[in-house]
């Protein structure tokens, strides 16, 4: 079993309409450790969204084997069916969705952080962002940046919001580990 952190930025939030700016991952121990560099692959160094997904594919295998790429991260279900949907514009995948999602197994942070943040939805993310400390850069400014041509600030932004998932996965870990259940 592989686990994998895993993001992507893009230019809105319309996977028919809107094209992915970056894929960022980094393989994990099952505590959450890095074993490799966080790998930010970026549009702007392939020439098209097309060849970026094509060399996501390659490397993670992601729609073809089930344990070799285990996504982890926050809000994994916009990032796999943001992916799903590109992939799948440019020809590069060909399994419904639904199968996908049935079978792939990934670790998504989101339900835990909307339980942390009292069942609400809105800003459930304010736990990994209070960890962020390299930019105040925010998910919402990707469009503009990558308009501007500013991929230095994209980047920081990756490196820092990976650091941040990072330690609230940790935490998290942490506090389910120290539970105790008592059986009826």
């Amino acid at each position: 079993m592989s686990l994998y952190y895993l993001d992507i930025e893009t230019t809105g939030i319309e996977p028919g309409i809107n094209m992915i700016v970056t894929i960022q991952y980094a393989k994990l121990t099952d505590d959450f450790e890095p074993v490799t560099d966080l790998e930010v692959l970026g549009v702007w160094e392939f020439k098209s969204e097309r060849k970026l997904i094509r060399k996501f594919l390659e490397y993670s295998k992601f729609f073809e084997e089930q344990f070799t790429f285990i996504p982890v991260g926050v809000n994994l279900i916009f990032d796999l069916v943001f992916i799903y949907t590109r992939a799948r514009h440019y020809n590069l995948v060909s399994e419904p969705l639904a199968d996908i999602l049935h079978w792939k197994p990934f670790i998504d942070l989101k339900p835990v952080l909307v339980i942390i943040n009292k069942g609400k939805f809105a800003e459930y993310n304010k736990f990994v962002d209070m960890y962020r400390v390299e930019t105040k850069i925010r998910g919402v400014d990707m469009p503009i940046l990558f308009v501007k041509g500013d991929y230095e600030s994209i980047v920081k932004y990756v490196k820092d919001e990976y650091q941040a998932t990072l330690k609230v996965l940790r935490q998290i870990k942490e506090v389910l580990e120290n539970l105790k259940f008592q059986q009826t």
